[in-house]
């Protein structure tokens, strides 16, 4: 915690005439879930609440601009569930030098308060470019829904609260390139700051006859990644394409490209295929795959092969938008289906509305008696959810 009260040191050191803003949300997800009956979990429907508060503190003056993001959640659970969520981020091991305690409740309790001291960081924005330290987000990859080329705390698409990515620790300098582009070099710092948890990358942005371009080198886990990606319009459509090679301990490649077309003002129509090399072409093999490198510290999540993930948005109205997505796993032919509604009921304040399906086998016992995967997303509960969002 030494990191964190020296940047609470720095940000109470900076000019008192520096602009402060306090701006937040209240987010409450209502949430039912259908039973569970295979021969590993069986269980009653589930219906959860999950809330957060998010409070984001940031500060400018002429040459400095700090940030302090801190979120809170309270989960509540209408049975014990022996398993994480997956519609819920908890944020552990992760590249973080160091964190709070990301529960504030007894970890065996049924109900759970979440923490999360999200961003703690301070920019120095200097001739030469912006030098940030701390708590910070960043991102990386050309593709619309899967980037392979981002380790650093994706969120898995069952998430439901994914308006802000997961801060991570690090030391990062940002130069601009021309009129659109950048260079951005940095350290990321795991636990202890071991080489094992830690990572340094740099990546590129340019743009050259209107084709944005994106090139990326990271070296994580003791492991190295070489990644590239570009996007552009194809006649009337957009059109992207991302790919990152990863070598050491784990070799895999993964890929994503697609298209999207805007069929009239109000309708948006896109397509992505994923190929996922740290995953498997035999669901058998998921369950161990979990504890291997690339889904331990390289940002994979996805379990097999072959994804194809289109997705249509519709306006019905300047208050109404309505938008359908699916995630196909084209090597064990599970799917997960999302349709979801926004409603802009007054200034600052919205209302969801969605259904999550999910089809293919089930969890299975294997002839050792272990449990294994039918497919990637047969075990998953069909579930609905119906939230509220304030701004303020």
């Amino acid at each position: 915690m030494r990191l964190v009260a020296l940047l609470l040191a720095l940000i109470a050191s900076l000019p008192l005439r520096a602009e402060v803003n306090l701006t937040g949300y209240a987010k409450s997800f209502a949430v039912g879930q259908d039973e569970l009956d295979n021969p590993v979990i069986m269980a009653d429907e589930i219906y959860q609440s999950q809330n957060s508060l998010r409070l984001m503190w940031e500060g400018f003056s002429e040459r400095i601009v700090w940030q302090l993001h801190y979120e809170m959640s309270p989960v509540f659970v209408s049975e014990e569930l022996n398993a994480s969520v997956p519609t819920f981020n908890v944020v552990e091991d992760s590249y973080r030098l160091t964190d709070i305690d990301p529960t504030l409740l007894r970890e065996d309790n049924k109900n759970q308060v979440y923490q999360n001291l999200d961003r703690l960081n301070v920019q120095i924005q200097m001739d030469a470019g912006d030098l940030t330290i701390g708590r910070q987000a960043i991102s990386f990859g050309s593709a619309r829904i899967i980037n392979p080329t981002d380790i650093f705390l994706p969120f898995d698409v069952r998430t439901f609260n994914t308006e802000y990515r997961t801060g991570v620790d690090a030391v990062r300098f940002q130069r601009p390139w021309g009129e659109l582009g950048e260079i951005d070099v940095g350290i990321v710092l795991g636990d202890d700051a071991d080489p094992e948890n830690s990572a340094a990358f740099l990546q590129v942005r340019t743009n050259a006859n209107g084709v944005d371009y994106h090139m990326a080198a990271i070296r994580f886990a003791e492991q190295d990644l070489l990644g590239f990606g570009v996007q552009s319009a194809l006649g009337d459509m957009g059109f992207w394409f991302e790919v990152a090679n990863v070598w050491g301990d784990e070799d895999y490649l993964r890929l994503s490209t697609g298209l999207d077309y805007a069929f009239s003002e109000n309708t948006f129509g896109q397509v992505e295929y994923h190929y996922n090399g740290a995953g498997s072409d035999e669901p058998e093999d998921y369950l161990a795959n979990l504890q291997t490198l690339p889904y331990q510290r390289g940002g994979v999540f996805l379990l097999g092969e072959h994804y194809l993930i289109p997705g249509y948005t519709v306006q019905l109205s300047p208050l109404w938008f309505v938008g359908l997505q699916a995630i196909v796993n084209l090597t064990d032919s599970s799917a997960f289906a999302s349709v979801s509604a926004e409603y802009n009921v007054a200034e600052n304040f919205y209302m969801d509305f969605g259904y999550y399906r999910f089809v293919g086998d089930d969890l299975e016992v294997s002839n050792n008696g272990l449990p294994e995967f039918g497919s990637e997303y047969g075990p998953n509960p069909n579930t609905l959810y119906m939230s509220i969002r304030y701004y303020f």
